[in-house]
Order: structure tokens, then C-alpha cells, then sequence
């Protein structure tokens, strides 16, 4: 069978991709509440049965008045609410910034994309769609603070990291020694720890959920020396030059985050950044769940979010062995950037760009170099010394 995909991103959230061939396959650059293997393999079951539920009238590419457009858009849309409840079902929400109906309309593009009926479908679903791509498009404003500053200070104030600036490492030991660091946290046999990276070598780095084939240019990545690795955790890929990114990690206790939910754990765990960025002459903000984006402030005063400067990913691992288990998040930066390499590397999906109001993958970062005239080397010792006394 024709390996065939169908990608779809949710209005401010995540791209989900269903590739179908002897089964399903979903991958994008969402995130997941824990391991989600198993939510994920439930869900390609339900979509590989979905798929093969079409009619082939649906299916077959005929020409446009050879079907009945009104008829066939209806028996559609019953397979698509059918759909989305069977992945409802399963889902649960734990992925976060994926849902059932971008999962189902990416499985119908898949499928049945060319087709006439879907077409139509489209046409009509779509509206509704577009409405809430249209809200994306107006000049997003900071996201707004879900805890408070006295608490965030309080919790860091406890959990009083070791801060590590860290030796250069190839990308495939950064990747090996994050888990073991997580680990050792979780055992109880390493402190609550900040490790700024320092990378030895060009990387593109893959979220967790992602199929490397449909993000990266192998071939140009390899003729660049450009190595390829994968991160245990959800997002989207990232693009390393040592000179140009600076990395961070958080290595804390489970406790360090109780009873947060997932936008005040990520809004507490990169308070600190936001001062240290302030710290450099960097204006920047919290931007939907998991970026971090400058900040331009109008003649009014008003302030709105400018381009992407970094993005992060968390994982948990449990408690154990009377350890307290272990929050593992981890941000990338830009301190700089070389856009025509970043490009020739990425393969971006046009669907990403949809809910944007800027269509280029390259204009959408804005690297610290942008705001600040400081060293790479003098925006990581900051870093280091805001780090260490944050809370205190």
C-alpha cells in the first residue's frame, strides 16, 4: 500500500501528522501527560480502522460531477463525528495540544484527501476552522501569569538548586545523560539541579512524538555534519549550532511542582529565564503552553509577543525506592541563528504555519541578538549567577 499523510494544526496548539500504509501511523510535535505509548497505539488503532471504514467513493479521486457533493460531504461528516468520539474515547486528554477532531481531519486528509467528498466536507467544516485561525492571527499579547510571583519565589526559594555550567558534550551524550541525571534525581541520589549545556557538535534535535523522515532533511544534515538525535520528550524539533543555542535543564523533585497543573509548572519552572533574559537587556514572556517569546512594547505601551526566542519539554519520572521522583524540564534558545542553514536542515510542514500570522519558519525566531549586544559566554554566566539566587 502507498504510504499516504495528512497533517493538521490545531489553532494555537500543536501539528498532528496520521500516516497510513499497512496501518497508522501519529506522530507531531505535540505533548504527552507521561508515557503515552499506549494512548498513542490505541489511537492509531481506532484511525487505521477509521481509514479503512471510508467508502471507496470517498476515496476515489472522480471527477467532481460524478458524485452527489451534498450527499457525500454528509456521509463524511457522520464518519468524522464518528470518528472523533472513537478517539475521544481513548484520548482522554493526554496529549496536550492535539485533540480528537484534528486527529480524525488529518486521518480524512490522509485517507481521502484528493477526493471530491472530502472536499466538500471540508468546505463546510473548515468554516468553523478558519474562524478560530482568524482569532490566532491578531497580534498575540503575553500569556498571562497562573501563578502567582510570590509563589513562584517561595517554591524556588525551597528547592535551592546546584547550578551546573556544563563541559561541551556531543549531542548523543546530551541526550543519554538527561534521563540518567533525571533518574538520579528521582533515586534521591542527586540534588535538585540546573545544568546550563554547552554543546561540542550541530544537532537537530526531535521531539518524542515526531517522525525524523517528515522534519528533517537527512541527506543535508548529514553533508553538514549535522547530527540527528531524539529527546524523550514532546515538541517540536529544534536546530543547534553550538555558538548560536544555548540549552538549559531543571532537575527537580516531583514535590517541586504539587498541585500545579501544567501551564503554571512550565511558567514556574522558566520564571527565573525571564529575569535572567531581563538581566541581559532581553524582553521576554511566556507564549501559549511551552515557548518563550520576545516582547515588543508599542508607542501606547502596549505589549505585544514578537518572535519565538526558545521553547521547552517536560517529563516526569515516577518516585521510586523511596526517592522523590523527578520533573525533568529542559529549554533551547536561541542566542543567535543562521535562518538559511535552519532552513535547509527543517522540513516545515506548510499545515504549522496556518494559525500563524507569519508564514516563514525562519522570521518566526527572534534569536537574543536581536535586543542584547552580550556574549553568548556573558548571557550563560548571567544565567548561571540569576540561577543560583533566584528565590532567595
Amino acid at each position: 500500500m502507498t504510504e499516504r499523510s495528512g497533517s493538521v494544526k490545531v489553532p494555537g496548539g500543536k501539528l498532528v501528522r496520521v500516516t497510513l500504509a499497512a496501518g497508522a501511523r501519529l506522530d507531531g510535535d505535540f505533548f504527552a501527560d507521561g508515557d503515552a505509548r499506549a494512548i498513542i497505539g490505541a489511537i492509531e488503532s481506532v484511525i487505521a480502522d477509521a481509514a479503512h471504514e471510508l467508502d471507496p467513493t470517498f476515496a476515489d479521486c472522480a471527477p467532481a460531477d460524478a458524485v452527489d457533493a451534498d450527499a457525500t460531504a454528509r456521509a463524511v461528516q457522520t464518519w468524522y463525528r464518528r470518528t472523533v468520539r472513537r478517539i475521544d474515547d481513548v484520548l482522554a486528554d493526554r496529549l496536550i495540544g492535539a485533540n480528537a477532531d484534528a486527529i480524525a481531519l488529518a486521518t480524512l486528509r490522509a485517507a481521502a484527501g484528493g477526493s471530491p467528498a472530502a472536499r466538500a466536507f471540508e468546505e463546510r467544516h473548515m468554516a468553523r476552522v478558519r474562524r478560530s485561525w482568524q482569532a490566532a492571527q491578531h497580534r498575540p499579547t503575553p500569556s498571562p501569569l497562573r501563578i502567582t510571583d510570590a509563589e513562584i519565589r517561595a517554591r524556588w526559594a525551597a528547592l535551592r538548586p546546584h547550578v551546573v555550567v556544563d563541559r561541551p558534550r556531543l549531542p548523543e551524550e546530551q541526550m543519554a545523560l538527561e534521563p540518567r541525571w533525571a533518574w538520579q534525581v528521582a533515586d534521591g541520589g542527586r540534588e535538585p539541579t540546573v545544568r546550563i549545556w554547552q554543546w561540542a557538535a550541530p544537532a537537530v534535535v526531535c521531539g518524542r512524538y515526531q517522525s525524523i523522515e517528515d522534519e528533517v532533511n537527512v541527506a543535508e544534515a548529514h553533508a553538514r555534519g549535522v547530527h540527528i538525535v531524539r529527546r524523550g520528550t514532546g515538541g517540536g524539533a529544534m536546530f543547534i549550532e553550538p555558538a548560536d543555542t544555548i540549552t538549559y535543564s531543571l532537575y527537580a523533585p516531583l514535590g517541586f511542582a504539587d498541585g500545579l497543573d501544567a501551564v503554571q509548572t512550565y511558567q514556574l519552572c522558566d520564571a527565573w529565564l525571564l529575569e535572567a533574559l531581563a538581566a541581559c537587556g532581553v524582553r521576554a514572556c511566556y507564549a501559549g503552553l511551552n515557548d518563550i517569546a520576545a516582547v515588543h512594547v508599542d508607542a501606547d505601551g502596549s505589549a505585544h509577543v514578537g518572535g519565538k526566542i526558545g521553547g521547552a519539554a517536560q517529563m516526569r519520572v515516577p518516585a521510586h525506592g523511596g526517592g522523590p521522583g523527578c520533573l525533568l524540564h529542559h529549554v533551547t534558545l536561541a542566542y543567535a541563528i543562521d535562518a538559511a542553514a535552519m532552513g535547509d536542515v527543517l522540513i516545515v510542514d506548510p499545515e504549522k504555519m496556518s494559525d500563524k500570522a507569519v508564514k516563514s519558519a525562519r522570521r518566526r525566531v527572534e534569536p537574543m541578538t536581536a535586543q542584547t549586544t552580550m556574549t553568548r559566554d556573558a548571557v550563560v554566566a548571567t544565567m548561571a549567577r540569576v540561577a543560583t539566587s533566584f528565590g532567595s
